[in-house]
């Protein structure tokens, strides 16, 4: 009774109208197998939970791109759950053309021991910290992350803040008892899909970007291309940026380009992620190249 009731609610929510002035949102979201979604003005991201087990989900982070910064989130699993629109087709917001599989995705945590990247499954709970009109905050907790043989737990705290394009990841590994680890670094991946396409670093700001054709993934450019007659969408642009002094210059495992510094069990690790859109826009277009991006993601990282 009380799921049902928390579907309900939710879907009561999926057609109300957003606050005016709201620049951030994010929901736990049952109706679709236990997703964590969440916005800032930029894009759309979610994360997996509970319900999705059975298909091998990751901690990864999924992408939907937006074409300005109006909330799009209830708007989007309202369209695919209750009018049968799939969210992987442009209809005029943006899309879901992002494919996560069991990678670190876009900007998910990366943990790296000796010369091999772990990734973990679907978060086991989630709980939201603060929520205004320009700040939206989550905390989702791990109960069993693989790493070099040994089962951790981890905690992320995830904050979302009107005005900047990059989300803040606070994330403490923990678990360990009296099993010592070779040494452990910890930071933020983006698998690469297909190809390495433009995959830049900043080397004065840490900040790792990757632009790659928004359709990358087949089957979101044939749902694409049968709805809108073409598989051009634009270019999909990628942040992570880590502000340890110690970070490594981007390495690439397993097709995943990762941005990493050495880290302490117990201790707390931050860096911070994000991403938008070529066709994005708000007023003025303003990230119409691949250098546009990395040169105000430099800009952003600068300033934090």
């Amino acid at each position: 009774m009380k799921k049902i009731i928390i579907i309900i609610a939710a879907l009561v929510s999926l057609i109300a109208c957003q606050p005016e002035g709201q620049r951030v949102f994010g929901r736990f979201v049952p109706e679709r197998k236990d997703d964590f979604a969440w916005e800032n003005e930029y894009a759309a991201f979610r994360m997996y939970g509970p319900a999705l087990a059975p298909e091998n989900p990751s901690n990864g982070v999924d992408l939907w791109l937006k074409a300005s910064p109006e909330l799009v989130v209830d708007s989007f699993y309202y369209r695919e759950h209750e009018l049968g629109l799939p969210y992987h087709i442009n209809y005029g917001k943006g899309l879901d053309c992002y494919k996560v599989g069991h990678t670190a995705g876009c900007g998910g945590l990366a943990i790296i021991v000796d010369g091999q990247l772990w990734i973990g499954g679907q978060y086991a709970r989630h709980e939201i910290l603060y929520q205004d009109d320009r700040r939206f905050s989550f905390r989702l907790e791990y109960d069993s992350v693989l790493v070099a043989g040994r089962i951790m737990q981890e905690q992320i705290t995830i904050t979302a803040e009107a005005g900047t394009p990059l989300c803040k990841a606070e994330v403490v590994l923990t678990g360990l008892g009296s099993k010592k680890l070779p040494e452990l670094f910890l930071g933020g991946g983006i698998y690469l899909h297909d190809s390495i396409d433009r995959l830049g670093y900043n080397e004065e700001t840490r900040t790792m970007t990757y632009c790659e054709d928004a359709l990358s993934d087949k089957t979101a450019a044939e749902m694409n291309r049968e709805y809108n007659g073409s598989t051009s969408q634009g270019r999909s642009y990628i942040a992570v940026y880590v502000p340890d002094e110690a970070a490594s210059k981007p390495m690439i495992y397993d097709n995943t380009a990762v941005l990493v510094a050495p880290y302490t069990p117990g201790s707390t690790f931050t860096y911070y992620f994000g991403a938008c859109w070529s066709r994005w826009c708000d007023g003025r277009h303003a990230y119409e190249t691949d250098m546009d991006w990395e040169d105000f993601i430099a800009d952003v990282a600068a300033r934090l």
